[in-house]
């Protein structure tokens, strides 16, 4: 049988990938982890690590095992919390991702008042664009993310709020004062957008296969506000979501429209119901919202 302490012993020796480093945060001496870790691996029957040198690497069994370790911990944590005093929501940790933007205006604030609330409970952070966002979810990296689901049907969600096309004009550009632009409009000028996976490079490459346009893209980051600064600059029209939700007065911000395909999606709350759900996740999904009603408020 598997005990917690073997688990929690090789997740740590899995995430470091050194038995030295491992045995000094586990508090056992090198030989003593190396024999356990060696132990474990005759229960299992399988090698967890590829021993190359003295560096380790993990199998494809091992790699696939410590991510079933980490949740086994995870739930043990939690039936631990849940069985204790401690607070409505008890503790354990929390695992959530969103894009750099997304983080600043709604994460942000939400990890602050929901520990305001729940100050046992542990948040572990990750950032990535919509694509890498859904993999997390879906390889069990995070409990919870916010990202557009797209056609993905394994994951379950709650709508949170609509991100659109925007483009971010020169200022002394000729469409500064227009309500709306489309596609065609900036069709021959240099263009600044996110890298592929973000939600705002996939809403810009349908519009403009959908209106035959092939666009001069002269810069491709994973910086909304690099392609911003730019633009402020002169040195072309950045395309972003209004997920960026922080636009300085100053800045010539004009929407992107079509008569022809969407220029904006839904971002949620997304999980895996397959996989385990901290009791703090339905709670965090309700903070989440609050908040984003709190926003839609100011921003229409």
């Amino acid at each position: 049988m598997l005990e917690l302490r073997e688990l929690r012993n090789f997740v740590v020796v899995a995430a470091r990938l050194n038995i030295t480093n491992a045995a000094h945060e586990v508090n056992l001496s090198q030989p003593a982890l190396s024999r356990q870790i060696q132990a474990l691996e005759r229960k299992l029957g399988v090698d967890l690590f590829h021993r190359v040198g003295k560096r380790l690497v993990l199998t494809a069994e091992g790699s696939d095992f410590a991510e079933q370790a980490k949740e086994l911990l995870e739930r043990a944590s939690d039936l631990t919390y849940r069985a204790s005093s401690q607070g409505v929501l008890g503790g354990g940790t929390l695992r959530i991702g969103a894009s750099p933007q997304t983080t600043a205006w709604l994460l942000s604030p939400a990890m602050a008042l929901f520990r305001s609330r729940n100050p046992d409970v542990r948040f572990v952070m990750n950032e990535g664009n919509n694509d890498k966002l859904i993999e997390m979810v879906e390889h069990g990296a995070a409990h919870l993310v916010v990202a557009n689901l797209g056609i993905n049907h394994l994951v379950a969600g709650r709508r949170l709020f609509d991100a659109r096309l925007l483009a971010v004009l020169p200022p002394d550009h000729d469409l500064r004062d227009r309500e709306a632009i489309t596609i065609e409009d900036i069709a021959d000028t240099p263009l600044l957008i996110m890298r592929r996976g973000f939600l705002t490079r996939h809403l810009f490459e349908q519009a403009a296969l959908a209106h035959g346009v092939r666009p001069e893209i002269v810069l491709e980051s994973d910086s909304t506000y690099t392609l911003r600064a730019l633009a402020r600059d002169g040195h072309g029209i950045a395309i972003v979501s209004s997920s960026a939700r922080d636009f300085s007065p100053g800045e010539n911000i004009v929407p992107i429209r079509s008569s022809l395909c969407q220029t904006s999606a839904e971002v949620s709350a997304l999980w895996d119901p397959k996989r385990y759900q901290p009791k703090s996740l339905s709670s965090f999904v309700n903070v989440l919202a609050q908040i984003c009603e709190q926003e839609s408020r100011v921003i229409p």
